[in-house]
């Protein structure tokens, strides 16, 4: 339920609506019962998977960053990740015996690799798809952003603070974080690590031109 809570708040900070949409049509999103029945099965389905290879000390074939203090699921989507697929074939050979053979430790450590590998491939991809669909809708996605940054200059001109210092919110997307009441998306500098998904910080604004549509903030606390 983390997860979707994230989606449906990082959805109501960027596109301001109360009018919001159950598919995740255009970035909007709204939690719904059968949401929440869905994931529950899907979180179940990889805890007890887990458990049970772990248990038997088996070895457990699982991407970089998917572990369950992550928010990641083990098995739940074969037919469209590679790691789950392994997963799976490790569960029916371990669990239910069905005649293939248990992968190692050095196999499902091989797994990990092809995943990751082809895991950062596809982030590749879908940044310049996005670009390309930014460079599409130039115009009116220029026009927003500069009426936002405009509203942003405006807050922090109202308010006392020398050091420019708002409320932002992480989107789980490779440290990018929203800003809170301004709905702006934008990376955030200063970070160690990762900031885990859903996590409200402080972040102060080292850079702002609304005219050229630019916008630079660091991270002050979590």
């Amino acid at each position: 339920d983390e997860r979707l809570r994230v989606r449906e708040l990082i959805a109501r900070e960027t596109i301001k609506t109360t009018s919001m949409r159950d598919d995740g049509s255009s970035g909007s999103f709204q939690r719904t019962k059968a949401h929440r029945l869905v994931d529950c099965a899907l979180d179940l389905h990889g805890n007890v998977v887990s458990s049970c290879l772990t248990n038997l000390k088996a070895p457990i074939p699982r991407a970089s960053g998917s572990g369950v203090e992550q928010g990641g699921r083990l098995g739940t989507a074969p037919l469209r990740r590679y790691i789950d697929g392994m997963a799976q074939r490790q569960s029916l050979a371990v669990l239910c015996r069905d005649g293939h053979a248990k992968m190692t430790r050095s196999e499902c450590v091989k797994a990990n690799e092809i995943a990751t590998k082809a895991r950062n491939k596809m982030k590749n991809v879908r940044s310049v798809k996005r670009k390309d669909k930014v460079t599409k809708n130039d115009s009116s996605m220029k026009y927003k952003r500069e009426d936002a940054l405009r509203s942003l200059a405006t807050h922090l001109s109202t308010v006392n603070n020398e050091r420019q210092v708002v409320r932002a919110v992480s989107s789980g997307r490779e440290n990018e974080v929203v800003l809170m009441g301004i709905g702006l998306a934008t990376k955030c500098g200063g970070v160690s690590g990762t900031l885990k998904p859903g996590i409200q910080v402080l972040v102060e604004v080292t850079r702002l031109d609304p005219k050229r549509g630019l916008l630079e903030v660091k991270l002050v606390s979590e």
